[in-house]
């Protein structure tokens, strides 16, 4: 099977495990590979994400790292099987690789975590919102606004699947008050759109209160994503200026799971978040 690029984040996940399954055995990339019967090139490729690995092959990988049956291994061969839904594979060449990898991701979530403390989550936006947005960032004057806009509102349908993914989003209080394009109605459209997502029984939105604003520096606004089937493999997705970050190594993304942890404990629980916005959705 030929290299391939997108969606690479895949990849990169199943190549950091057995990079690390291999430090376990204290074997040299170089050794590896002879006793595996490939190159130590093909090898390299393969635990640096650069090459799309089948199934097959994965399992035999599995097999000579002594991986045994169970959530890592079960979650590694389903990476390496998932094909990414018809919506994403028609916007390629039209949509960064990086918007298509998070949206990807999404599609193949068991949980979605995320953190957000200027804006409304993309996946909860209003299409008049998102416009806004747009109008003021990097897309403002580019040809693709309306197919960055009709992407983001197509990322959504992951919400309203038979199988959704547990979402959990976490906004900062101020957010429930920042009006973008200075038009407080796309506003409080939006601000009733999260109180009916809220009440999703797959929803479990939390407002970060004023009170707790301290926590605001602790992490920058980022997705963690859990993929299906429930086991160990996480990605942590950092938004930095107009880039997404992709974090894939278990320490790291361990370290973000325990900062949204803090924050959740911050944060107000499912009921006290839903009488807030509720509040402020009645206000003329």
């Amino acid at each position: 099977m030929s290299p391939g690029h997108a969606p690479t984040v895949r990849q990169r996940r199943i190549g950091s495990a057995l990079r690390k399954a291999r430090e376990h055995h204290n074997l040299t990339i170089s050794t590896a590979a002879g006793r595996f019967g490939r190159s130590q090139g093909w090898m390299s490729m393969v635990e640096n994400g650069l090459y799309t690995i089948a199934p097959e092959e994965l399992a035999g990988l599995l097999d000579f790292y002594g991986i045994p049956d169970g959530p890592l291994r079960t979650s590694l061969l389903h990476l390496a099987t998932h094909s990414p839904g018809r919506w994403v594979r028609e916007r390629v060449g039209r949509i960064s690789a990086a918007a298509l990898d998070l949206a990807s991701l999404e599609e193949d979530a068991a949980e979605i975590r995320t953190f957000q403390s200027t804006t409304i989550p993309g996946l909860l936006q209003t299409p008049e919102y998102t416009w806004k947005l747009m109008a003021v960032g990097p897309a403002r004057n580019s040809r693709n606004a309306k197919t960055l806009v009709d992407f983001r509102m197509s990322r959504q349908q992951v919400l309203s699947r038979p199988d959704p993914p547990h979402y959990v989003p976490i906004i900062a209080e101020a957010v429930l008050h920042n009006q973008v394009g200075g038009d407080p109605a796309i506003l409080r459209a939006q601000i009733r759109r999260l109180s009916e997502t809220a009440r999703l029984d797959h929803v479990d939105l939390r407002v970060l209160p004023r009170t707790a604003s301290g926590y605001l520096s602790l992490i920058t606004p980022c997705h963690l994503i859990s993929l299906r089937p429930p086991g160990r493999l996480t990605v942590s997705i950092g938004d930095w200026f107009a880039k997404s970050v992709f974090v894939e190594d278990e320490d790291e993304v361990a370290s973000h799971e325990e900062i949204f942890e803090l924050l959740l404990s911050a944060a107000l629980n499912r009921t006290a978040s839903l009488k807030l916005i509720d509040g402020i959705a009645s206000q003329p």
